[in-house]
């Protein structure tokens, strides 16, 4: 038996490697929790404000910062172009956002939040669930850091860096389907 600095006993196990799956797989049940917890929200704001996850991070941006072009919106959400359209085709139908091509360069369409879209961001929810962001306020800087980090660090043990990904998940396939 060995003993920890906290006095606490534990047996060391004979196969290093038991260890090590253990972490694996509670690694990949946290992972799997998180996953879920994100397809429970998205279905919420779906269900109960006609909206995705991806549309409301988009009026959000819209509204954080000036009206924008789809490159710029693209580039600041972290979706390739061709989604973008989608979402902001979407979003216009539903009254939220508008096309307004710029004065300046007439090549150029510049993405408006409407008065509608306004109203509708005070009473959507965040897009991250309200518990998770009402928690990570409540840590220190450092603790913030420390999970940021870290969850940074499981992205690049998987290899997944150069995945687009928007600021909030969006569960499927990721697959795109031939047309």
């Amino acid at each position: 038996m060995k003993k920890t600095q906290s006095n606490a006993t534990y047996n060391k196990p004979e196969n290093p490697d038991i260890m090590e799956t253990r972490y694996d797989l509670q690694i990949l049940q946290s992972l799997r929790k998180i996953i879920r917890s994100i397809d429970i929200h998205s279905s919420r704001l779906r269900n109960e404000y006609d909206i995705t996850a991806p549309q409301l991070i988009t009026l959000l941006s819209i509204r954080n910062e000036r009206p924008m072009t789809l490159a710029q919106l693209s580039h600041e959400v972290q979706l390739s172009p061709s989604t973008m359209v989608g979402i902001i085709d979407r979003l216009e139908t539903k009254g939220l956002v508008e096309r307004i091509r710029s004065q300046i360069d007439r090549r150029q369409t510049h993405i408006h939040i409407t008065k509608e879209g306004k109203e509708f961001i005070l009473k959507a929810p965040s897009p991250l669930q309200e518990q998770l962001a009402t928690s990570l306020k409540g840590l220190s800087e450092l603790e913030q850091s420390t999970i940021s980090l870290s969850l940074q660090r499981v992205v690049s043990l998987m290899q997944a860096q150069d995945i687009d990904a928007s600021p909030i998940l969006q569960t499927g396939s990721i697959h795109k389907k031939s047309s």
